[in-house]
C-alpha cells in the first residue's frame, strides 16, 4: 500500500500536530510519563519538565505548520498592487477635480472683472488663491477688482502678498504693483471708469455701465472745478443708464444737477420730466414739459408728456 502511493503513518504526523493532536501527546505524557521521569531523575524540577515539555510542543507546531502556497503569496501581492494602483488613481481624480475647480474659479473672476462685476470678481479671486496660492493670474485679478473697486490699499496689500509671501511673480503684478505705489489721481481713475462705461454701454449692459458711473462719480472731489466738465458728463451718462433701468429716483437727480448747470439743457428736462411721470409727481412732470416745450414745440415726448399729466391732474 505503501509502495502505490498510499499514506504511511508519519505522514500524518503534520495534520495531527496542527490540529491539535500534539497538546494530547504532551498531555498524556505529563500524566504518565512525567511521574517515571520524576523518579528516575530524582532531585529535577518537574515544573522544568513541563515547560520543556510545551517548549518542544511550539516548536512541533512551528514544523507542522503548512508553508503559505506560491499561489497564495502572489494573489496577496497582486492585491496590494491593485490596491495602490486604486490609490493613485482616486489621488490624480481628486488633483484633476481640484485643477478644474481652479481653472473655472479663475475663468468666472475674469469674466465677472470683464463684465464690471468687481465684488463678484473679487469674491471668486479670493477662493482662487485659497485654492491655489501660487496662481498668477488669480492675484492678479484679484489686485484688479480691488483697484476698481477703489479699494486701492487692499490692492496693494494683495500685490505685496503675492509677491513677498508667497513668490508669485509676473509682468501684470509687477505694473500693478508700480502703478499702486503711484499718488493717487482721482480724475484719471473717473475718466478710467467713464471709459468701461463707455464700453458697457456700447454692449448695451446698462446695469454695468451704471455701476462705472456711480463709481466714477464717487471718487470724484466733490465741488472741485477742475473736474466740473467730467462730473456733468458722468452725471448725463448715468441719468441716461438710469432710465434705462427704470431707476427714476436716480434719473431725476442727476438730471436736476445737470439742469441746475444748464437750466435750458434739453435731454435732462425729458429725462426728469420722463421721471417724475413715472413717479406720478405729475404737477412737476408738467412744468418740466412745457419747459421743453418752449425751447423745442415740435418735441413728441414732451408733447406726449404734457397731454398725460394733464389728463391726471383733471
Amino acid at each position: 500500500h505503501f509502495a502505490s502511493g498510499g499514506k504511511g503513518p508519519c505522514s500524518y504526523l503534520p495534520s495531527i500536530m496542527a490540529g491539535g493532536g500534539m497538546q494530547i501527546v504532551v498531555l498524556l505524557v505529563a500524566m504518565f510519563a512525567l511521574p517515571q521521569l520524576s523518579a528516575i531523575l530524582g532531585a529535577v524540577d518537574p515544573l522544568f519538565v513541563i515547560m520543556g515539555l510545551f517548549g518542544i510542543l511550539a516548536f512541533a507546531q512551528q514544523l507542522a505548520a503548512p508553508a503559505e502556497p506560491a499561489d497564495s503569496r502572489s494573489d496577496a501581492a497582486e492585491r496590494r498592487a491593485q490596491s495602490q494602483a486604486r490609490s493613485a488613481e482616486a489621488d490624480t481624480k481628486r488633483r484633476g477635480s481640484e485643477d478644474s475647480s481652479l481653472e473655472r474659479l479663475v475663468l468666472d473672476a475674469e469674466k465677472a472683472l470683464a463684465n464690471n462685476n468687481y465684488a463678484r470678481a473679487e469674491d471668486l479671486a479670493t477662493r482662487a488663491t485659497s485654492t491655489d496660492p501660487e496662481s498668477a493670474k488669480a492675484w492678479e485679478i484679484l489686485a484688479m477688482a480691488q483697484k476698481w473697486e477703489g479699494k486701492r490699499a487692499d490692492a496693494a496689500e494683495t500685490v505685496r502678498k503675492a509677491m513677498e509671501i508667497y513668490e508669485v511673480q509676473s509682468e501684470a503684478l509687477q505694473q500693478l504693483a508700480k502703478e499702486l505705489e503711484e499718488p493717487h489721481d482721482d480724475e484719471a481713475a473717473a475718466e478710467a471708469n467713464e471709459q468701461r462705461g463707455e464700453e458697457a454701454i456700447a454692449k448695451r449692459q446698462y446695469d454695468l455701465a451704471f455701476g462705472c458711473y456711480t463709481k466714477a462719480l464717487d471718487g470724484l472731489s466733490p465741488g472741485s472745478g477742475d473736474t466740473q466738465p467730467l462730473r456733468l458728463r458722468l452725471l448725463r451718462r448715468r441719468s441716461e443708464c438710469a432710465q434705462q433701468l427704470q431707476d427714476w429716483s436716480t434719473c431725476r437727480r442727476d438730471a436736476t444737477e445737470l439742469l441746475e448747470h444748464d437750466p435750458r439743457d434739453t435731454s435732462a428736462l425729458l429725462r426728469r420730466a420722463a421721471a417724475n411721470e413715472a413717479l406720478e409727481k405729475f404737477k412737476a412732470a408738467l412744468d418740466d414739459a412745457r419747459s421743453l416745450l418752449a425751447i423745442d414745440p415740435r418735441n413728441a415726448a414732451a408733447n406726449r408728456i404734457s397731454h398725460s399729466c394733464q389728463q391726471a391732474l383733471r
